[in-house]
């Protein structure tokens, strides 16, 4: 397990691995396993695993494969010793159902391909409660016109007695569709700014938030005004960011960004919504070679707990993550001068003509401007200790995105 780029405890030593319990489907049985790590902590995990006298991945299975789909399609229940795994469908129906094949390359989770129609998700890491990617995803697929998202075909989870856990989802598989980050890299390496797709870009990301806002009813998804608390305990969550990103900078912020952040205080009174909450170019796919996008993964960032991924915010926040991605891009390839400028502006220009008014804006642009810029500085804190840890030769990337969103903040920002 621990050699698997799925598992989430590879800097700690594995102590122990207990099967809880076990769900048999065909020739195989999708073990859960709860794994203890020598600092103490625990996760649950599923293992499918093939008949074998050695492990064997039960996800290369064809077969099992085939078996699980079915699952989820036909809502299926299969019983284990001290739980169940229960297939839950959508009203969307498959257009056809291919043979399937496991993708490769893959991190926190494993993607089978069913022809060029359906693509399956199995959740390696098991939390407890109500997944993100399944719960959104089924509200856009059931629930709104949105149709720049896969659709949901349905979805898996273990029950047991401490709860329910997602354990895979089916969604539609999108045709003639890339990476988005892949293809936009490609495309400034080509020298195509593409700056009229970015455009695009944005004004997807404006429909998804306004379809994430349409249901006033449901407790889940109905928009609820920022108040003071909010910006408050937001406000301390950036600081306390920007403090972890100062520690990972050997003590001492780059030139230009102050040590105190100030800037959200204008989102009180807008509304506060579900929102993607780990937005980037690699969370998006350029159909017909950027002639439009899909958003995809709406999983959130994975280490965080499930509650935590599942709060309102202001939806601000993937707005800046897709800016930061597009830093990100322009550092990455040989973007020609002054791109991450244009690229931000066709974004943010597609993103503001389809917004509009929307109640999850605030009302004038200073406090628009200052808000995203604080939320950059948040996304860009979070950069550079990530990249402190894992690749510490690009901290100099988030690095300049911080001093550039420290400028656009406004001379508050930063007051003590």
């Amino acid at each position: 397990m621990a050699r698997q780029r799925w598992f989430a405890g590879k800097t700690r030593r594995i102590t122990s691995v207990v099967a809880e319990d076990g769900v048999r489907l065909g020739e195989a049985t999708t073990w859960i396993v709860r794994v203890a790590l020598d600092d103490g902590t625990a996760g649950r995990y599923a293992l499918p695993l093939r008949d074998a006298t050695a492990p064997d991945d039960a996800l290369d299975d064809p077969a099992f494969c085939r078996a699980l789909l079915a699952l989820i399609l036909d809502g299926g229940r299969v019983a284990g010793a001290h739980g169940e795994a229960v297939g839950t469908p959508t009203r969307a129906q498959p257009a056809r159902v291919g043979e399937p094949r496991r993708l490769t390359g893959e991190q926190s989770n494993t993607s089978v391909l069913f022809g060029d129609a359906i693509i399956l998700k199995h959740f390696r890491r098991l939390a407890a409660g109500v997944n993100p990617d399944v719960e959104i995803t089924r509200f856009l697929t059931e629930r709104t016109a949105f149709r720049h998202t896969p659709r949901l075909l349905g979805s898996l989870e273990y029950r047991d007695a401490d709860g329910a856990w997602a354990l895979a989802m089916a969604q539609d598989l999108v045709a003639e569709s890339r990476d988005g980050w892949r293809w936009l890299l490609e495309r400034l390496s080509a020298r195509d700014a593409a700056l009229p797709a970015l455009t695009r870009l944005g004004r997807r990301t404006a429909e998804l938030h306004l379809a994430l806002a349409s249901d006033g009813q449901d407790p889940a998804f109905a928009p609820e005004r920022i108040t003071p608390a909010d910006v408050a305990a937001w406000t301390a969550g950036v600081q306390r960011q920007l403090d972890a990103a100062r520690g990972a900078l050997g003590g001492r912020l780059p030139d230009g960004v102050a040590p105190r952040v100030d800037g959200l205080a204008g989102l009180v009174g807008a509304a506060r919504l579900r929102h993607h909450g780990d937005f980037h170019l690699g969370q998006t796919l350029a159909v017909r070679d950027g002639d439009d996008w899909v958003l995809i993964d709406f999983e959130g960032e994975p280490l965080r707990p499930l509650e935590e991924r599942r709060r309102k915010h202001t939806p601000l926040r993937d707005v800046a993550g897709m800016l930061r991605s597009l830093g990100y891009a322009a550092a990455s390839a040989p973007a020609p001068g002054g791109w991450e400028e244009q690229a931000r502006t066709a974004f943010l220009d597609g993103y503001r003509t389809a917004a509009g008014r929307a109640p999850f804006l605030p009302g004038d642009e200073t406090a628009f401007t200052r808000a995203l810029a604080v939320l950059e500085i948040e996304k860009a804190a979070y950069e550079i200790v990530y990249e402190a840890n894992n690749r510490p030769d690009w901290v100099a990337i988030p690095a300049r995105g911080l001093v550039s969103a420290a400028l656009r903040s406004g001379p508050a920002a930063g007051a003590a």
